[in-house]
């Protein structure tokens, strides 16, 4: 007698498999499931196996998207929320590189005037940064010992 071969899988929707790949969380997706779903006579057991499977719908759906329709609406609105991403951090770039050269200029000049009240009226102070450093004695090479040999006497 031969056994019939039993599903590894129930058969899960289209609609469930968007859902589940829109949830973020399992208790997320059971509310949704109820809501979208509120005839549906499957359990708790057999809705968290659907989340369980979450991953293997993610990477089926991206190829079944590309073979139905290669340029796709959600393509076009990730490239302009880059665009515009890409723009804001420009910008944000800009401001911070100004407000930086404001402050190194605002630094200076308080370090301008430091040097004014306190009486220090150097034209340009040394910089410890770019100063020479003192030169190293030369590195003298110890000569290596020679061994003598060790005679075993009588």
């Amino acid at each position: 007698m031969q056994k019939t071969p039993a599903r590894k899988y129930q058969v899960v929707e289209e609609a469930e498999i968007d859902l589940v790949l829109k949830c973020r969380d399992s208790h997320e997706f059971y509310d949704q499931y109820l809501k979208v779903f509120p005839d549906t006579k499957k359990g708790l057991d057999s809705i968290s196996k659907i989340w369980k499977r979450r991953s293997e719908f993610a990477k089926k759906r991206p190829q079944m998207l590309l073979q139905a329709e290669p340029g796709t609406a959600n393509s076009r609105e990730i490239q302009v929320l880059i665009a515009e991403q890409t723009k804001i951090m420009s910008d944000m770039a800009a401001l911070t590189k100004e407000n930086l050269e404001v402050s190194r200029q605002i630094l200076s000049a308080i370090a301008h005037q430091n040097r004014i009240l306190t009486g220090h009226h150097e034209e340009k102070p040394k910089d410890p940064a770019h100063a020479a450093p003192p030169p190293k004695p030369p590195v003298q090479k110890k000569a290596p010992e020679k061994q003598t040999p060790i005679m075993v006497g009588s």
